[in-house]
């Protein structure tokens, strides 16, 4: 694909304006997502968690915090309807250890019919939908996974991975346990796919994220929203 037609695509790409205001985070003024360089592509930090590093480097980037033009802080939760990115085919869905992972196929433009696979991870798809289904852009298809009391030290996010069809084994076959092994050597960075409004910060595990970033779920339960 031509530099120019990536281009034409990216900004076309409506994922950050369905999510935002599909969730009414434009309600809150929404200013921009925050990360932080273990949320990265191809990072092999963490940002959860006692100290350490990832057993392989990340696929993808992780969508979590944003800011408030009023510099409030929060975070998103179990209640946060994920959109799809581009009118799409679902191709595969399959465990992960915090929910479920939805795969998408679509054909960019000017790819020559190249498929192009978005992996939506740690979620809930919506009851009933199937492998084969079809899911139009800016459509609802699932919730933000909720993260047991008992389970791994993380916050509830989703997980967004990219990647060229041809450049993995056939997604009928796919587990995480396989993908792991690959790394980042075979996907994409998102951030260079999708407009998204973005601010990194430094990190250190001595931060409290449950605190500093107040879930969703209570914003809105504040008398002014």
């Amino acid at each position: 694909m031509s530099s120019l037609s990536q281009k034409q695509w990216v900004a076309e790409n409506s994922f950050a304006a369905h999510l935002i205001c599909g969730n009414r985070l434009d309600s809150l003024v929404f200013e921009e997502f925050v990360f932080y360089p273990g949320m990265l592509f191809a990072t092999k930090n963490k940002w959860w968690g006692k100290p350490g590093r990832r057993h392989a480097s990340h696929e993808g980037i992780d969508l979590c915090f944003f800011r408030t033009k009023d510099c409030g802080f929060g975070r998103l939760d179990d209640s946060i309807r994920i959109p799809m990115a581009e009118d799409s085919r679902i191709v595969r869905i399959m465990d992960d250890f915090l929910g479920q992972t939805v795969v998408v196929a679509c054909e960019p433009p000017d790819a020559g019919g190249r498929l192009f696979y978005t992996l939506y991870a740690h979620i809930r798809p919506h009851k009933g939908l199937a492998e084969g289904d079809r899911v139009a852009r800016g459509e609802m298809f699932a919730k933000i996974a909720p993260v047991a009391e008992k389970g791994p030290p993380l916050l509830p996010h989703l997980h967004v991975s990219m990647a060229w069809a041809d450049q993995l084994p056939d997604c009928r076959e796919w587990q995480w346990k396989l993908l792991n092994q690959y790394g980042s050597s075979c996907f994409l960075d998102p951030l260079q796919w999708m407009v998204l409004p973005r601010q990194i910060l430094p990190f250190s595990f001595e931060m409290d994220l449950f605190s500093k970033f107040t879930p969703c779920r209570r914003l809105f339960a504040t008398p002014s929203h």
